[in-house]
């Protein structure tokens, strides 16, 4: 058993047991992140679909205006689908660098904190 929660561990943090699983899930669909953002597709997909479902409904009861909206709540959900995708194959080097506190706001605290003590 404690073979299984060191791999479940292992998973969650993206990393693989070499002990307990031979091909490794590819660590991109294992991740904090991504699991998060597994999660946060499936709701807005879901909400998408529901709100398309209700607007086609509209739409057939009569609501002319819900005619556009039954297509463009399927449209989202599909850009929600392409976000996920390009968040889950983002380049591992691109996120660190785009979470990263650029060098120029060092400057700019220095330049603030310098007029805060000259005022």
């Amino acid at each position: 058993m404690p073979d299984v929660a060191v791999s479940l561990s292992a998973l969650w943090r993206g990393r693989c047991c070499p002990r307990t699983y031979a091909p490794c899930v590819d660590s991109r669909w294992a991740t904090r992140r991504a699991w998060v953002l597994h999660v946060e597709l499936v709701v807005i997909v879901a909400g998408c679909i529901a709100a398309g479902v209700w607007q086609l409904t509209r739409a057939l009861a009569g609501n002319g205006l819900s005619w556009f909206y039954s297509f463009e709540w399927p449209f989202f959900a599909g850009i929600a689908i392409w976000g996920w995708w390009h968040l889950l194959h983002e380049d591992p080097e691109a996120y660190e660098a785009r979470k990263q506190r650029p060098p120029e706001w060092d400057l700019l605290d220095e330049q603030a904190r310098d007029r805060q003590a000259d005022a």
